[in-house]
């Protein structure tokens, strides 16, 4: 049973698309408790789980981090947060992080790319 010390299975199902906490890996979820530990701050997510049939509907390759378990995007609005969120990600050894207007995307996928920081 996957477990999170800070992530409730209500908010998953309130990311889009809804999912479950139980569709993570729990190394997903250790480095996300991990990093909320670290910032000091709540986290929200807006996507984490997303199966590859939903994604490929989306234009996606259905088979990127959140398709595995890997990858969850976190809820950010101003410069602040996007520093907090984006260094301590750099200092607990998150390789993935995608950067977007109103979102920090972070992963811990093995099987992609990874000292790789991209804009959305």
């Amino acid at each position: 049973m996957i477990t999170s010390k800070y992530f409730g299975e209500s908010e998953f199902k309130r990311c889009s698309p809804s999912c479950s906490l139980q569709d993570m890996k729990q190394e997903t979820m250790d480095a996300f408790d991990a990093l909320r530990a670290h910032t000091g701050i709540p986290l929200i997510m807006t996507s984490a789980y997303r199966s590859p049939q939903w994604d490929r509907a989306k234009g996606r390759s259905g088979t990127g981090a959140h398709t595995l378990g890997y990858a969850i995007d976190i809820r950010c609005n101003s410069s602040s947060t996007r520093w907090k969120i984006v260094s301590n990600m750099i200092k607990l050894g998150f390789t993935r992080i995608g950067i977007g207007k109103t979102f920090i995307h972070g992963d811990i996928s093995s099987k992609h790319s990874s000292e790789v920081i991209w804009l959305y």
